[in-house]
C-alpha cells in the first residue's frame, strides 16, 4: 500500500549513498586538473565539464510548460518561454556565464516555461513568475580531470530583478563519470534562497547518457531533492533527453521533464523544450 511517509523517510539515505558512491568513484579514477581537456567537438560523453580555453557558447532555447489549473474547472494550462545563456572559458579550468529567461504569455509565467528551454539543465532555482526571469551568473572550475571521471566546483548567484524575489546562491559539486559509450552527469547541488524564511534545497541529479553514434546521444534523467523552507518535502524529477551535434560547433538538444513524479497529478505537470548551442572557438 502506498505510504508517502515511508517514501520520504527512504529518500535521505539514498542521497547519502549516491553522494558517497560518486565521490568514491572520483577518488579512484580522477587525475589532476592538468590532464588534457576534451575538445568541444568531441562526442558528448567525452566533453569536459567546462568549455575549452577561449571558447564561447551561446544557448538559445524554447520551452513549453504544462500544469493543472486547479478548481473550479480542474483543467490545465500550457505556456511558453525562451531561455538565453552565454558562457565562456577564460582558462582550461575556469568557465563563467550568465543566463536569463523570457515568459511569452501569462501561462508561461505561471509554469516558468523558460526553464524547460534549458534541455539537460535540471538545477534551475531562484526564479519567480515575472515576464523576465531573474538572471543567473555562474562560475565553474574543473578541479580534476581523467578519462573515467571529472570533478568540478561551481558557484551560482541569482540576482533578484523579479517582483518579490530574493537573492540566492548555489554551491555545486558537478561530477562526470565515463565508461565506454556511457556517461553519468551527477554531483551535489545546494541552492540557498535568502527569502523569509530561507529556502534550501539539497539536490543529487543523475543523468545517464548513451553515445548512440558519434553525433547522437540520449538517455534518462533522474534525481532526488530535499527541499526545506516552510516545512520540508522531497522531489523526484524524471525526464528523457536527446542531443545531436549538427556540426562541429552546433548542437541541437531536446527533452521532456516531469519536475516531481511524487506529487499529486504528477503526470499533468511537465515541460518540454528544444535548444541550440552555438560555440565560437
Amino acid at each position: 500500500m502506498y505510504n508517502p511517509r515511508m517514501l520520504r523517510k527512504a529518500a535521505r539515505p539514498t542521497v547519502s549513498t549516491v553522494v558517497s558512491a560518486i565521490l568514491a568513484a572520483w577518488a579512484v579514477f580522477a587525475s589532476p586538473a592538468g590532464s588534457r581537456p576534451a575538445r568541444a567537438d568531441a562526442p558528448w560523453v567525452y566533453r569536459s565539464i567546462v568549455l575549452p580555453r577561449g571558447a564561447v557558447a551561446l544557448d538559445l532555447g524554447f520551452g513549453l510548460g504544462h500544469e493543472p489549473d486547479g478548481p473550479p474547472d480542474n483543467g490545465s494550462i500550457t505556456g511558453f518561454g525562451l531561455n538565453l545563456a552565454l558562457s565562456g572559458s577564460i582558462t582550461h579550468e575556469l568557465e563563467i556565464g550568465v543566463r536569463t529567461g523570457f515568459r511569452l504569455d501569462d501561462n508561461g509565467q505561471a509554469t516558468q516555461a523558460d526553464g524547460y528551454g534549458r534541455p539537460f539543465e535540471t538545477e534551475t532555482y531562484g526564479t519567480d513568475h515575472d515576464r523576465v526571469a531573474n538572471p543567473e551568473v555562474h562560475l565553474r572550475w574543473a578541479v580534476a580531470r581523467g578519462a573515467a571521471a571529472e570533478l568540478g566546483l561551481e558557484l551560482r548567484a541569482y540576482l533578484p530583478i523579479e517582483n518579490g524575489s530574493s537573492f540566492g546562491l548555489m554551491f555545486g559539486l558537478p561530477i562526470v563519470l565515463r565508461a565506454g559509450a556511457i556517461r553519468i552527469d551527477t554531483g551535489l547541488y545546494v541552492p540557498v534562497i535568502f527569502s523569509n524564511p530561507t529556502q534550501t534545497v539539497v539536490s543529487v541529479p543523475v543523468h545517464l547518457w548513451i553515445q548512440a553514434t558519434r553525433t547522437l546521444w540520449l538517455g534518462p534523467l533522474f534525481g532526488v531533492r530535499v527541499v526545506s523552507g516552510n516545512g520540508s518535502h522531497d522531489e523526484y524529477p524524471l525526464g528523457f533527453g536527446i542531443g545531436s551535434a549538427l556540426t562541429r560547433t552546433l548542437d541541437l538538444r531536446t527533452w521532456i521533464l516531469f519536475p516531481d513524479i511524487s506529487q499529486n497529478e504528477a503526470a499533468r505537470t511537465f515541460g518540454a523544450g528544444v535548444a541550440l548551442q552555438i560555440r565560437f572557438e
